[in-house]
């Protein structure tokens, strides 16, 4: 029986070929250098407004690596009052000015019924605090408690119901809850960076 025998010269063209078209259509990708967009996040610090002696929402939380891609919320909350729909939630985003320094109110957003907007914003990642933390109800009011979390996989903030295009950059987050006399009952700032889909943390 007769084979047909493929010339080797065709045979290495044929590797080139589909090598050059391969590299070809990576470069091609679409990768726009736009200043807005979707998004990914990257959390670069968690800290405390203030001295939290006066609180009576305390974050007690602070960031650790776990891996060279995984970074986690580490730390407690510690409610000394229920965090019910009596709070009102104040987030105030900060933007990176290019000339330096915070330029605050990027985004403001101020409402009563802290708990249930809270949980509203925060959307699938509210379920993963309540998880991570081990809270015993993911419904509203949160009782009162000291609750722990081993790790909570900062990847799952990306759950969020906040608008899922916006501008790039690096911003400061401020979610304050404070009473209906105005008063300061907890704070806690995120600093972060919003990056383009492809883009990997500076």
């Amino acid at each position: 029986m007769y084979l047909p025998i493929i010339d080797s010269m065709i045979l290495i063209k044929m590797f080139v070929l589909v090598g050059v078209s391969s590299s070809t259509l990576k470069q091609n990708l679409f990768m726009p250098n736009l200043p807005l967009g979707e998004y990914r996040i990257f959390v670069e610090k968690f800290y405390r407004c203030e001295s939290t002696r006066n609180h009576t929402l305390q974050f007690n939380c602070y960031l650790s690596k776990r891996t060279l891609n995984i970074t986690e919320l580490k730390g407690n909350f510690t409610l000394l009052v229920p965090f019910d729909d009596t709070v009102i939630l104040d987030i105030n985003f900060a933007s990176w000015s290019l000339s330096g320094g915070w330029k605050p109110n990027a985004i403001v957003y101020k409402t009563r019924k802290a708990c249930t907007h809270f949980k509203n914003v925060l959307g699938k990642t509210w379920n993963s605090v309540i998880k991570d933390f081990n809270i015993p109800t993911s419904s509203c009011p949160i009782p009162v408690g000291t609750y722990i979390s081993s790790g909570l996989d900062l990847r799952k903030l990306e759950e969020h119901n906040f608008p899922k295009v916006y501008f790039y950059g690096k911003y400061k987050m401020t979610i304050s809850f404070k009473n209906e006399n105005n008063k300061l009952l907890g704070c806690a700032i995120l600093e972060l960076s919003l990056i383009r889909p492809w883009e990997k943390p500076i």
